[in-house]
C-alpha cells in the first residue's frame, strides 16, 4: 500500500514537469495561439491513441461518459486558449503561477465532492495546497516590471480564466476515469480538445488558410507540446488513482517551479539576481507544501 502511494506521489510530480513543458514550444515559435492549440491538439490525439491501441481498444464508456469526456476536452481547450493569451501578455514565468491558483479549488473538489477527507488528513491537504499556491504568488511577483499596465491586467485576467477552466473539468474527469479507466478516457478527451480547437480555427476570418503558413519546425514543436501534455495527463490520472484528487492536483501545480526555471534559463523573463528573495521564498513554500501533501495520506 505504501509503495502504491509513493508511486502515485512520483507520478504527481512527473505530471507537474510535463505540464510545465507543454507550453514551452509556444515561446520558441511565432505561431498564433489558435493555430498552436490546433496543432498541439493533433499531438494529443496521436499520443493518446498509442496506449489505447496497445491495450486492445477498450470500449466500456456509456454515451453519458463519452459526453463528459468530450466536455472535459472542450473546457480544457478554452482554458488553454486563455493560458496561451496570458503567456503572450505577461510571459510563461508569470502566467503559470497565477493560473496555478486552481490548486486550492482542485483540493476542495477532492476533499468535499469525492469525500477524500475520510482517507486523508484534510488540514494537511489544504495547508499543503495553500503553500503551493503561495509559492506561485511569490514567484509570480518576479515578473518583468516593464510590462505595460494594460498587458499586465489582460495577462492576469486570462490566467485566472484558465485557472477556472482547468478546475472545472476535474469533477467529470475523475468520475469517468474511475468508471472506464485512463486508456479509454484520454482519447475521448483528446477528441474533445481537437473538436474545440478545430472550431476555434474555422471561426477565424481566414479559417484554415492561416493555419498552413508556418515552417515545418513550428508544427513539429507545437505537436511536441501536445505529446508533453498527454503524458502529463496520464501521469496525473495515475497519481489521482493512488493518492486521490486532493493531493494529485496540488502536486501537479508544482509545475510553477520548472516553468519559472524555463522562464529564467531559456527566455530570460526573470533576473534571478534581482528577484532571488522572492524565488527563494517561493521554492521554500513549494517544498513545505509538497512535504505536507506527502504526510497527508
Amino acid at each position: 500500500m505504501l509503495s502504491l502511494y509513493i508511486i502515485g506521489f512520483i507520478l504527481g510530480i512527473l505530471s507537474a514537469v510535463f505540464f510545465a513543458c507543454y507550453m514551452v514550444p509556444q515561446k520558441l515559435i511565432r505561431m498564433d495561439n489558435t493555430t498552436f492549440l490546433w496543432v498541439m491538439s493533433l499531438g494529443v490525439v496521436l499520443t493518446s491513441l498509442i496506449p489505447y491501441l496497445l491495450t486492445g481498444c477498450p470500449h466500456r464508456a456509456t454515451p453519458t461518459q463519452i459526453g463528459l469526456s468530450l466536455l472535459c476536452g472542450l473546457v480544457w481547450c478554452l482554458g488553454t486558449l486563455s493560458f496561451a493569451s496570458a503567456i503572450g501578455h505577461i510571459g510563461l514565468a508569470l502566467a503559470t503561477p497565477i493560473k496555478n491558483t486552481t490548486g486550492v479549488i482542485g483540493t476542495l473538489v477532492g476533499l468535499v465532492a469525492f469525500q477524500e477527507w475520510k482517507t486523508t488528513q484534510p488540514l494537511l491537504c489544504l495547508l499543503g495546497s495553500a503553500l503551493i499556491v503561495a509559492a506561485a504568488m511569490f514567484i509570480g511577483q518576479t515578473g518583468p516590471a516593464d510590462v505595460p499596465r494594460r498587458s499586465m491586467a489582460a495577462g492576469i485576467f486570462f490566467s485566472l480564466v484558465a485557472a477556472i477552466c482547468y478546475a472545472s473539468y476535474l469533477y467529470p474527469m475523475k468520475l469517468v476515469v474511475v468508471a472506464i479507466g485512463n486508456w479509454e478516457f484520454v482519447p475521448w478527451m483528446a477528441a474533445g480538445i481537437f473538436l474545440m480547437a478545430t472550431i476555434a480555427v474555422l471561426l477565424r476570418p481566414n479559417g484554415l488558410h492561416d493555419a498552413f503558413r508556418y515552417p515545418p519546425r513550428d508544427y513539429a514543436l507545437a505537436s511536441l507540446g501536445g505529446v508533453s501534455w498527454a503524458i502529463a495527463l496520464y501521469c496525473l490520472n495515475g497519481s489521482l488513482a493512488s493518492v486521490g484528487l486532493a493531493i494529485a492536483w496540488s502536486l501537479a501545480q508544482l509545475n510553477t517551479i520548472p516553468a519559472v526555471f524555463f522562464g529564467i534559463v531559456l527566455f530570460h523573463e526573470i533576473s534571478p539576481r534581482k528577484q532571488w528573495p522572492k524565488l527563494l521564498l517561493g521554492l521554500l513554500a513549494a517544498t513545505a507544501g509538497t512535504i505536507m501533501l506527502g504526510l497527508a495520506k
